[in-house]
């Protein structure tokens, strides 16, 4: 059996890098849910710990399409180490001045830190394909999503018994450190993250913004993607949502917590078993797959909830942390392959922008609908729908991928035939 069978690791660069964004994604969710509830506690309004909450999206939608631009301009690996630098000392200052009296101060800090999100994505997930070696990317994001679901598990968790146990001034400064641990892992040099050549320079920057509309646009897989995925968000974005307020007025106080849990576990369970991914699969094969998971897992979950029980609950939340991430895993997998090295940030960026402008539209969309009719049937008819007006261009997608393609080709991924992920 020959060396060519068995695939190169994933390498000691991504190791490194991967402790990094794990323990900085693990200090994000620590202040994510417990910062809103402190400020509900202290404010005594639901609508001022809503609001922080909401401010998630915004920065996202204004900021993304301006963070591809910078990524294709700038060596990524710096710009991610700066904008962590950035981020802790936005979250320092947010630590050291925190106060009930003076909430004013926290709703700007929270907002940089959400520009300075949305300015890193991009950067980051453009950087990836450099730094794994050829085949092995859905291994690499398969564990950065073992990470992040392993953080949605414990991170909130954790945070909210520190909130309980400490202070709020505890929880902002785990995620400040977590920034600089993160910068510090980004140091060592990687394998194909010097600046890029062939990046245009910053001037003229409606033309970049322009030429990563246009990158999207002209590339049918990519196209016929983003296209999929807006009737897909407006219909399901807010699926998880609309269920943790199903449970939130449910007897059962602990089923927030319990659903919260199975999402988790359901996420790091998928991610788990594709960070294995060996033989070449299309990538818009996944996303036809999940499109037309859609429905069912929405009619499972609607009725899972509906009963109530214990292990109904956790179940649901395994059901859509499983769906969660297969939704996003193929486009993923399109923005780092699909465009020239330079328009990867711009493109990714533009996707961003996208999807949470109809995530936004959809929970909007969900607020109203629940006015008049019960949540599990909005959850319930949206995946429906979902999936009716999202598989014709996710399977437009396929078509347009599959002909051309040979293994090891972009928008290809592997399936498991044994060995670690590593």
């Amino acid at each position: 059996m020959g060396s060519a069978a068995v695939p190169a690791r994933l390498g000691g660069a991504f190791a490194l890098i991967w402790t990094g964004r794990s323990l900085s994604l693990l200090g994000g969710y620590v202040q994510y849910l417990a910062l809103p509830l402190w400020i509900r506690q202290v404010s005594g309004s639901t609508v001022a710990g809503l609001l922080a909450l909401g401010m998630n999206f915004v920065p996202q939608i204004v900021c993304a399409p301006f963070a591809g631009v910078l990524a294709d301009r700038f060596d990524r690996r710096r710009l991610v180490i700066a904008v962590d630098l950035a981020a802790f000392a936005v979250a320092a200052s947010l630590a050291l001045g925190i106060d009930p009296h003076r909430l004013g101060w926290v709703y700007p800090h929270l907002v940089l830190l959400q520009v300075l999100s949305a300015l890193s994505v991009p950067a980051f997930l453009g950087m990836l394909p450099d730094v794994v070696p050829a085949g092995r990317l859905l291994a690499a994001n398969s564990l950065l999503n073992v990470s992040a679901g392993a953080s949605v598990t414990t991170g909130p968790l954790l945070g909210t018994t520190l909130l309980t146990h400490s202070s709020i001034t505890v929880v902002v400064w785990i995620n400040a450190l977590s920034y600089l641990v993160a910068a510090a892992c980004m140091l060592p040099k990687a394998p194909g993250s010097a600046a890029h050549a062939d990046a245009p320079g910053l001037g003229q920057v409606r033309t970049q913004l322009w030429q990563g509309l246009t990158a999207v646009r002209t590339d049918p897989v990519l196209r016929a993607t983003v296209a999929a995925e807006a009737p897909w968000n407006l219909c399901f974005g807010a699926a998880s949502e609309l269920v943790l307020m199903h449970f939130g007025a449910t007897a059962l106080k602990q089923a927030p917590g319990l659903f919260g849990l199975g999402a988790g576990l359901g996420s790091l369970s998928v991610t788990l078993v594709l960070a294995r991914i060996r033989r070449e699969v299309p990538a818009a094969t996944l996303f036809v797959v999940a499109v037309l998971g859609t429905a069912p897992v929405a009619l499972a979950v609607a009725w899972l909830a509906a009963d109530g029980a214990v292990w109904c609950v956790v179940l649901a939340g395994l059901l859509l942390g499983v769906h969660a991430y297969l939704i996003v895993i193929g486009p993923t997998l399109h923005c780092q392959q699909r465009p020239a090295r330079h328009l990867r940030g711009r493109v990714t960026a533009v996707r961003r922008a996208w999807k949470a402008t109809w995530q936004l539209a959809g929970i909007g969309a969900a607020a109203l609908l629940t006015q008049w009719l019960p949540v599990l049937a909005v959850v319930a008819g949206g995946g429906v729908l979902a999936t009716a007006a999202a598989i014709p261009w996710a399977w437009r997608a396929l078509r347009a991928d599959g002909p051309s393609r040979t293994a090891g080709s972009p928008g290809r991924v592997a399936l498991p035939t044994g060995g670690g992920a590593r």
